[in-house]
């Protein structure tokens, strides 16, 4: 994998159970969430939590990284585009949403604010990456 990662949202959750901020990153081969701390949730307020020029990363990172991502906090999640079944986008009043059924059968879902630019982005980019697994 080669190219650039994105930070489309800052304040995405796990679900509405996890009530602490994460980044979400966009790459070319997986969405990748990274719990933040508490303080850092308290700073987002309302949003949003990213402006252009979007924050960027290595791609490759994410990939190498992976495991230790997923080990940092069990409230982290890397979702390889190609373990995914199925996704659903979903645009609200307060919050978007995105809930995905990976291959295996579990379900998933990842929630951030909508003042945040993470729905148009993921709106413009998850057709070419998921086809018609991706449900809006």
């Amino acid at each position: 994998m080669t190219g650039t990662a994105q930070c489309v949202s800052r304040s995405c959750t796990s679900g509405w159970g996890d009530w602490i901020h994460g980044e979400l990153w966009l790459t070319p081969d997986a969405l990748v969430r990274r719990r933040l701390d508490l303080s850092e949730t308290m700073a987002n307020g309302t949003g949003p939590t990213v402006r252009p020029p979007l924050p960027v990363a290595g791609a490759d990172w994410f990939a190498y990284h992976r495991e230790a991502i997923l080990a940092e906090h069990r409230t982290n999640r890397y979702f390889a585009f190609d373990a995914i079944a199925t996704a659903r986008l979903r645009h609200g009043i307060l919050n978007d949403a995105l809930r995905i059924t990976l291959r295996d059968g579990t379900r998933h879902r990842l929630l951030w604010l909508t003042s945040d630019p993470a729905h148009a982005i993921l709106f413009g980019a998850l057709p070419g990456l998921l086809g018609p697994r991706l449900f809006r």
